[in-house]
């Protein structure tokens, strides 16, 4: 499946999972990050979905511009901010060519969504990122990390013919039966440890970039689940 069919499939569903709701409760990491933001922001949700983070910035006050490559998910995230009485600049496009001029955000983030690319688009789109932010702008990003039990099974999958591994730490599920795929499963998902991450940022100042990590639930067996968070800053200087 092409990857802008497999978004705009996932937001067709009439029932997502609780998490990608466009009124469920934001990532705890990014009410810290918006925290840090000046008052009346104007924030870049890149990989906005159906706005679950856009309506909870907007609610706090801050401007809020959203992109998704769905046009379902675009429609659904305005009509959700529209509801809650926030204006959102959303546009369907894909992330390696963002419309907005150089220079525009305070702020950017992404949630879930930027490692589901090869890493060469996954590297374009964070310099689109890099672009758009004005000097001195915080963005904050989420990446699967390499030392999680997630990964282990994906492995696993490749090595047992299910999922193809296109490029090193990149998997795509083959299968088409829901019943035995992820709701994203036919997307790329790009791992990361900490030096490939240092590379894709080189052109970032980071402020803090840690793994949020937890065990895995005991039903999925031993290891760890989560992301790496980066929390970064386009230099002043540029």
């Amino acid at each position: 499946m092409l990857y802008d069919q497999g978004w705009e499939q996932i937001w067709q569903q009439d029932r997502l999972p609780k998490r990608f709701d466009s009124y469920s409760a934001p990532n705890s990491t990014v009410v810290k990050w918006a925290d840090t933001l000046p008052p009346g922001a104007f924030v870049l949700d890149v990989g906005c979905g159906v706005g679950r983070h856009c309506v909870y910035l907007g609610g706090r006050g801050f401007r809020v511009a959203g992109q998704d490559i769905s046009p379902t998910g675009s429609q659904k995230a305005i009509a959700a901010c529209a509801a809650r009485g926030v204006m959102l600049d959303g546009h369907v496009c894909n992330m390696t060519d963002l419309p907005w001029p150089q220079a525009t955000f305070d702020a950017a983030l992404s949630t879930s969504t930027i490692h589901h690319n090869l890493r060469e688009d996954i590297q374009r789109s964070l310099d689109e990122v890099w672009r758009v932010l004005k000097p001195g702008g915080l963005a904050l990003l989420d990446f699967p990390d390499v030392n999680t039990l997630d990964y282990a099974l994906l492995r696993a999958e490749v090595a047992a013919g299910g999922y193809r591994e296109p490029e090193p730490n990149t998997f795509i599920d083959l299968r088409t039966s829901a019943e035995i795929r992820d709701i994203d499963g036919y997307l790329p998902h790009h791992f990361s440890d900490e030096a490939d991450l240092l590379d894709l940022l080189r052109h970032f100042e980071i402020v803090r970039l840690w793994e949020d990590l937890r065990p895995a639930k005991a039903a999925r067996g031993p290891g760890m689940v989560g992301k790496w968070i980066a929390w970064l800053r386009k230099p002043s200087l540029v």
